[in-house]
């Protein structure tokens, strides 16, 4: 029972629903993950899916150290892992 307390102290809570400023700390790798840190509290979120293609293709065009803002959902139960949904309109179009 501890180490089930301990691990869910462990995995991070959901961002804020409506989008939070992210900076890319690894970029998108060649299976499609990408590492972002959480600026307003210093959380690591790995992204492993994408809401929409066109998300996906941005995100991948980003370098490490570009700022973005992005809306997470958990992808996942077991593990830090997260799907990117949205996007300020700003970062898709810049």
């Amino acid at each position: 029972m501890r180490e089930i307390t301990k691990l869910a102290r462990m995995v991070p809570t959901p961002p804020t629903a409506d989008g939070g400023a992210f900076e890319i700390v690894s970029p998108m790798n060649s299976h499609g993950g990408m590492t972002v840190v959480e600026l307003s509290t210093n959380t690591t979120y790995q992204i492993v899916e994408y809401g929409s293609d066109e998300l996906q293709s941005e995100l991948a065009a980003r370098d490490e150290g570009e700022s973005v803002t992005l809306e997470l959902d958990r992808a996942g139960v077991r593990a830090n892992v997260w799907r990117a949904t949205g996007a300020e309109p700003a970062v898709l179009a810049a």
